[in-house]
């Protein structure tokens, strides 16, 4: 076997790696940044895992932060309007999530695929040179892409969606905010302006982590909470505090009054496009590359399902790439390796995301409705954990989110 070659090492491209490293698969990485690189830098996102992930993880030996990371019971939720609560509830998941800073995650596995022998190239490849080193493995996956080479995996027909970013979006690493008493995850909907996101996480580096508490401000375009973009990072934590004291009650404002920034990384501003392609793209010398997490499903992070997503993804791919060891990863291949990912978690979460951020009457209904139902707070809070079941909300007829031991990795023969 010459290999699989495999473009971007974020949470499908570096979990992919390493469960076909684990199995024996040569396997060439490619990025832009080492570890080191990744460590010294700005925080790259937001991220919540669910059970459905953690265990995903754990079962390929990627659990590592599992039993120290902040346990996530659920989330609070609050309707807030001119600093007034109107709702409130709080919601428990089935199973606690967790979240770790992409920084430490990334670069202790960037490290652990070296070590398990796999080749770690720092390249940032144009679409030409990708084009000719396509032809010396048996397959490319494209985990992340240029602008460039993006364009080369077509726009889902069947999908339909807003083009444009729902929201402006600000993240901050903390410390010195004041924990939540229930270990709960807080959700505070400010209609006309946006959301506001904060749950505790684990940041720093490998060996060396401590808690935190991940802020995500999610503005609507020209709202009040889009007040970051012509800011430098030295001025969105002041920034923030304002925001949080002019647009809150003080109960839920006061838990930042002593935060301050994990390290010097811990902002990034940005907008989120979502976007939907086909996982098959074709490079101009004909030669078919599989695309697979934000390449082909692309979410706002307001919904929670980016990385879990992400992580299927890579599941699904090692199984398909076990299971059928010499090939050929053909188009056909291809198809059948990225549909059931695509159908019954990248589609149901990205239908999810919208509807929490543009929320239908139904949805809305529900929401206000769960601060008088304790049961029906549970299972609104465990749509975040399932997405897929959110049509038991909206259909006579739900998809079930599927088990993580759908995935099974075969030795390869």
């Amino acid at each position: 076997m010459r290999g699989i070659q495999i473009v971007g090492a974020g949470e499908c491209g570096l979990p992919l790696a390493l469960r076909l490293r684990h199995s024996g698969i040569p396997v060439t990485l490619v990025t832009d940044r080492d570890a080191a690189a990744v460590l010294s830098g700005s925080v790259t996102s937001t991220q919540v895992k669910f059970q459905p992930t953690l265990e995903l993880e754990s079962r390929a030996g990627l659990g590592i932060w599992r039993s120290i990371a902040p346990r996530i019971q659920g989330i609070r939720f609050s309707l807030v309007i001119d600093r007034d609560l109107v709702s409130g509830w709080s919601g428990r998941f089935s199973e606690p999530a967790q979240s770790v800073d992409q920084r430490t995650v990334f670069a202790r596995w960037l490290a652990d695929f070296a070590a398990a022998g796999g080749d770690l190239e720092i390249a940032e490849l144009s679409v030409p040179q990708l084009d000719r080193r396509a032809t010396k493995y048996d397959l490319t996956v494209v985990t992340r892409a240029s602008r460039d080479l993006a364009a080369y995996f077509p726009a889902d027909p069947r999908w339909s969606g807003p083009t444009e970013p729902m929201r402006r979006l600000a993240v901050l690493y903390l410390d010195g905010v004041e924990p939540d008493p229930d270990g709960l995850g807080t959700y505070i909907a400010l209609p006309g302006l946006g959301e506001i996101i904060s749950y505790p996480g684990l940041t720093g580096p490998p060996g060396q982590e401590r808690r935190c508490e991940i802020l995500l401000f999610e503005g609507l375009p020209g709202g009040g909470l889009d007040a970051f973009a012509d800011t430098v990072p030295a001025e969105r934590l002041p920034r923030a505090v304002q925001l949080l004291q002019r647009y809150l009650p003080a109960a839920l404002a006061d838990r930042y009054r002593n935060a301050d920034l994990t390290d010097g990384g811990a902002t990034l501003v940005g907008a989120v496009p979502p976007t939907m392609r086909e996982p098959i793209g074709t490079l101009p010398s004909g030669a078919l590359v599989l695309g697979g997490g934000d390449v082909v499903c692309r979410m706002d992070p307001g919904g929670a399902q980016g990385a879990n997503s992400a992580a299927h993804c890579a599941a699904q791919y090692s199984a398909a790439i076990l299971g059928h060891p010499t090939g050929p990863f053909d188009r056909a291949w291809m198809a059948s390796a990225a549909q059931p990912w695509l159908t019954a978690i990248a589609h149901p979460a990205a239908s999810w995301t919208m509807a929490v951020l543009d929320p239908p009457p139904a949805v809305r209904e529900l929401m206000l409705a769960a601060q008088d139902d304790t049961a029906l707070a549970d299972a609104f809070a465990e749509t975040f954990v399932r997405p897929a079941n959110m049509a038991k909300f909206a259909a006579d007829a739900p998809v079930e989110y599927p088990d993580p031991d759908a995935y099974v990795e075969t030795t390869p023969h």
